[in-house]
């Protein structure tokens, strides 16, 4: 048997497709992942994504290793051979296995070290790798049982373009919320950068390796059940692995049947799987900068500390020292801006965090309203004009532009607010800086008309 699985490994056809898997590889989320925060659950995510593209391209290369004996014509021949159908068929497959496993294994291993040479906190999580690896096998085995069970020189392109298929539109239902849909390794379900904040199980890839098992064996198990794949021996360990492989696919199906997606928490629940501890807050410390004004992030993020800090100084340095002004800013994964024991709690651009370079555009803008109208009033609701105009003037002040994007509300300022934001904005900083001194208070506790500005 080792004999035939070299022979095998050295005739298979997945080494010509490496250079193809790496470009792939690379326009998938793995490599826009490597260009930006080195976060290890983020890293784990993109890790997973990559199936989108390999899964289908193994598959194929399985179904063709695997249909090479009805492409070949030499069915008769090979009956008269010692060893049976199955005893075969499998090296064969396990060549392909290997190759694809070990190109794997080298991209996992060169992701989890880059990330273990530049990340500032966390450690490696393991269970999207074996959730990968699972997936993986399972293309190879049902490509290899496709091309086995059928024959024609289009079984295996028409295998990978079914893979592909099957794959978008599993991924499809996962990322709308159809339960049944979280056996799928690709769908994007769950926000990466919450684990930074708060436990989060290993329920979801844990239904995704149960269910990728149970195609394994159900994969490779009827193809001992064919008539010349060998003796009763074969046929009753066929017949076994074709059980266990339902019964564990089916116990995938009905675990993820019994969860549902969380979009706002950006969670999946899966409550048979449930840990206890899941959802308590994970302690960490802060990574500030040294302004008048401090800006927090996860320590995680700290690489982006100075871009957020560039982002948001033209408010802070606005408002810093103004009575009842919070002295730190922390960014978290909140819906809005709030204060708690003296710290404002500020929405985290994680969207940019997965991009290259600064903060800019509208994540920067974003970020600059939400600062600005927690640190004049610790929340914002946007139904008071004087309120909505004292922040348009400071955002105004800061160079961004005076429209709605600029607000943390929906619509557009009225003429009367922008007119009286524009005056508060034009007048010279130390100005500005007093009238807020004296006048902040009764914006907080009073409705002022937009006239009652400078």
């Amino acid at each position: 048997m080792m004999g035939l699985l070299r022979l095998e490994l050295r005739r298979n056809v997945t080494p010509f497709l490496l250079p193809t898997l790496a470009v792939l590889l690379w326009i998938s989320p793995y490599g826009r992942s490597v260009t930006a925060s080195a976060v290890w659950t983020r890293r784990g995510e993109a890790l997973q994504e990559t199936l989108l593209g390999l899964g289908p391209v193994i598959a194929g290369a399985a179904a063709w290793t695997a249909s090479r004996e009805k492409r070949a014509r030499t069915g008769e021949l090979l009956v008269s051979t010692a060893r049976g159908g199955w005893s075969r068929t499998l090296p064969g497959c396990a060549a392909t296995a290997l190759w694809g496993l070990a190109f794997l294994s080298a991209a996992t291993g060169f992701l989890y070290g880059l990330t273990a040479h530049t990340a500032s906190w966390g450690s490696p999580p393991w269970w999207p790798v074996a959730a990968t690896f699972a997936a993986f096998l399972a293309f190879c085995a049902a490509g290899h049982a496709t091309g086995a069970m059928l024959s024609g020189r289009f079984v295996a392109p028409l295998t990978a373009i079914g893979a592909f298929l099957l794959l978008v539109v599993a991924g499809t239902l996962k990322s709308t919320g159809v339960a049944v849909g979280l056996v799928s390794p690709v769908g994007q379900v769950t926000d990466p950068y919450r684990a930074l904040f708060y436990r989060t199980g290993h329920d979801l890839p844990a239904v995704e390796l149960i269910f990728a098992a149970g195609l394994v064996a159900v994969a490779l198990g009827p193809l001992a059940l064919r008539g010349a794949a060998g003796g009763p021996l074969v046929r009753t360990a066929g017949i076994i692995l074709t059980a266990t492989g339902t019964a564990a696919a089916g116990a995938g199906l009905w675990l993820a049947g019994t969860g549902r997606v969380d979009a706002g928490r950006g969670i999946a629940v899966i409550p048979r799987l449930e840990s206890r501890g899941d959802g308590r807050p994970v302690p960490y410390t802060p990574a500030c900068d040294r302004g008048p004004i401090q800006i927090c992030v996860h320590p995680a993020l700290k690489a982006r500390l100075p871009d957020v800090a560039a982002a948001v100084r033209p408010v802070t340095s606005q408002l810093a020292g103004l009575p009842g002004v919070p002295s730190r800013i922390d960014q978290r994964p909140v819906d809005g801006p709030h204060i708690t024991d003296g710290v404002l709690s500020v929405p985290a651009p994680f969207d940019a965090y997965d991009k290259r370079g600064p903060v800019t555009g509208r994540a920067a803008r974003s970020m600059r309203a939400d600062t600005a109208a927690g640190l004049l009033f610790g929340a914002w609701d946007g139904t008071d004009p004087a309120r909505q105009a004292a922040v348009l003037a400071v955002l105004i002040a800061a160079g961004d532009p005076p429209d709605a994007s600029a607000l943390p509300t929906r619509g557009g300022p009225t003429p009367a607010v922008l007119a009286a934001a524009h005056r508060l904005a034009a007048l010279p900083p130390p100005t500005r800086h007093q009238w807020f001194a004296t006048h902040l208070h009764p914006l907080r506790t009073t409705h002022l008309p937009p006239n009652a500005l400078p």
